[in-house]
């Protein structure tokens, strides 16, 4: 696993990332949940799985670490009854702006108010690796929760081979810089390699089901997106716009796909059942 610093300063607003989405005040209500739809139905890598395994609709599905709720509205889209949780008030406020109705709870994803056993599915994605002590009193809440073989859904970032070879030893070198300048930083989160991953689900009582690679379809690109930005918060550069990367830029990417999609995407997704 790599275990990832930025500046104190960045850390700080990692659960503020809503407060970027400029276009929502354009899209009121519902329409703010057409846009994310949008995004997710022509984007995410993961969209085909979740219609595969949800898309016959009538489950309960919780989200943890939920945000906005974006997924949330997709699940609902696909005939699922959608709950969400999350500890930071922003996202809250945001989704219940857009949607006062959505099921949604301010709680700690590690002891969620919810009985045992009332959910038939469950949803993480990029929540386990943010916890210093390691996914697993994470997943243990989600087991709890989840009914006797529920399915339970969890993409964490993945040490890919670009990242081990390029990404993580610029990052390392940045840390060392910035420690001699006498500056902070802050644990913002771990890559995992599929062993860890394995090992922490088979610890906490989880069937892998399914393991695919998280990322964007092209002509965006998550993984190299988050690399970049990564890299370049230690010379104060913001690639705008987000996960595009235009005609040059996509060939690179392209270039390095062509390797093998897990050489350079930004997530590991697990398709997994509980035992119980």
């Amino acid at each position: 696993m790599f275990k990832q610093y930025l500046r104190d300063e960045i850390t700080k607003g990692l659960d503020e990332t809503y407060t970027e989405e400029h276009w929502a005040k354009d899209h009121p209500g519902r329409a703010y949940y057409d846009v994310h739809l949008s995004t997710i139905e022509r984007h995410e890598m993961a969209t085909p799985t979740f219609r595969e395994y949800l898309g016959g609709g009538g489950l309960r599905v919780l989200e943890s670490g939920c945000g906005t709720g974006r997924w949330m509205a997709f699940f609902e889209k696909l005939g699922n009854r959608a709950f969400g949780v999350d500890d930071s008030w922003g996202p809250l406020s945001v989704a219940r702006e857009h949607d006062p109705g959505m099921n949604l709870a301010r709680a700690n994803a590690l002891a969620t108010p919810f009985r045992d056993g009332v959910f038939d599915a469950a949803f993480s994605s990029y929540v386990a690796e943010h916890f210093e002590d390691g996914p697993e009193t994470l997943f243990r809440e989600i087991h709890r929760v989840l009914k006797p073989n529920g399915l339970f859904f969890v993409v964490v970032p993945f040490d890919n081979a670009f990242r081990r070879f390029v990404v993580n030893p610029a990052l390392r070198a940045c840390y060392a810089v910035w420690r001699l300048r006498g500056k902070g930083l802050g644990f913002t989160e771990f890559r995992y390699a599929k062993a860890e991953m394995d090992r922490f689900l088979t610890n906490t009582n989880f069937e892998i089901v399914r393991v695919v690679p998280d990322d964007y379809f092209l002509p965006w690109s998550k993984g190299l997106f988050v690399d970049l930005c990564d890299v370049g918060s230690f010379f104060h550069f913001e690639h705008k716009p987000p996960y595009e990367f235009g005609r040059f830029g996509t060939a690179v990417v392209a270039g390095i796909q062509r390797f093998g999609i897990w050489r350079s995407c930004e997530g590991i997704f697990y398709v997994t059942r509980a035992k119980k």
